[in-house]
């Protein structure tokens, strides 16, 4: 980026949040209500890091101002299941621009960053762009001194905008299973203070080897609501703006592509 630190100013926009005050954890008959966060201003930068000729590009979005004390790692879905459409923006090459910008709006700016952001809490989303390949994740995928030596280089090139100290990470749907070897690898590097899985495919169960803090949810589409999740069955759901989408576009559609990825993170990441 053109600037000192290799950070610009990206307005977020407002979103739509479930509120948490009226929310009862573990009560599949709790109906969410919502509120609203307007739009914000973070920090963004975007960055390319490789290892034996494989490179990825990392994007980080972090408060408007001051240092974050830790960061939040996020591993989405696999991409292989849209590959057809991903083609067109040249996603076998890790660095092009057409497919950093198309994970950048979607993805960073108007889905985890902004309910990062929302959240308030003084963390750097940490974003990895996967690309077409056996591995989609790249060097990150299993290689825990990679992504600390990364991190750190990083730091550098953003004058110490984040700190390593608290490390949180999540992901979502069939993220779940490049996930858990990722957080195996991270975890022998650093301590893992909280993960998060949102709808994870087979109702997986999210690893965390340090011990700490797990938050899973689960909407019923992706696999059984079991012991341990959250549940996001379509009843809690009956004041969402979309609700009655779901008769047109089917539950999965609705639940799972909708309501678990733009909202889940923000709830996660706002109550105990």
């Amino acid at each position: 980026m053109e600037s000192s630190d290799n950070l610009i100013r990206q307005t977020i926009p407002g979103i739509p949040i479930i509120n948490t005050a009226m929310f009862r954890a573990g009560e599949s008959r709790n109906e969410f209500s919502f509120g609203y966060v307007p739009t914000t201003v973070g920090r963004l930068g975007i960055f390319a890091a490789g290892k034996n000729n494989v490179e990825r590009a990392v994007m980080m979005l972090l408060p408007e101002t001051g240092r974050a004390d830790g960061v939040l790692v996020c591993i989405t879905q696999g991409f292989a299941q849209a590959g057809a459409a991903l083609d067109a923006l040249g996603w076998a090459k890790p660095l092009s621009t057409e497919f950093v910008k198309f994970a950048l709006l979607k993805h960073v700016i108007n889905r985890w960053g902004a309910q990062l952001l929302a959240s308030r809490r003084n963390l750097a989303l940490v974003y990895i762009l996967r690309a077409k390949g056996a591995s989609e994740l790249g060097p990150f995928a299993n290689d825990g001194a990679f992504f600390v030596d990364a991190m750190s280089q990083i730091s550098a090139l953003t004058n110490s905008a984040f700190s390593l100290n608290q490390f949180e990470a999540f992901t979502f749907s069939s993220g779940i299973y490049d996930f858990n070897r990722f957080i195996a690898a991270v975890g022998s590097q650093l301590t893992v203070n909280a993960v998060y899985s949102i709808d994870p495919a087979s109702s997986t169960v999210i690893s965390n080897p340090s011990g700490g803090r797990r938050k899973q949810y689960a909407s019923g589409t992706a696999g059984a609501i079991r012991p341990g999740f959250e549940p996001m069955n379509l009843e809690r759901w009956r004041n969402e703006g979309r609700y009655d989408s779901h008769q047109i576009e089917g539950r999965f559609q609705y639940l799972h592509n909708h309501c678990l990825p733009m909202y889940t993170l923000h709830l996660a990441l706002s109550t105990p």
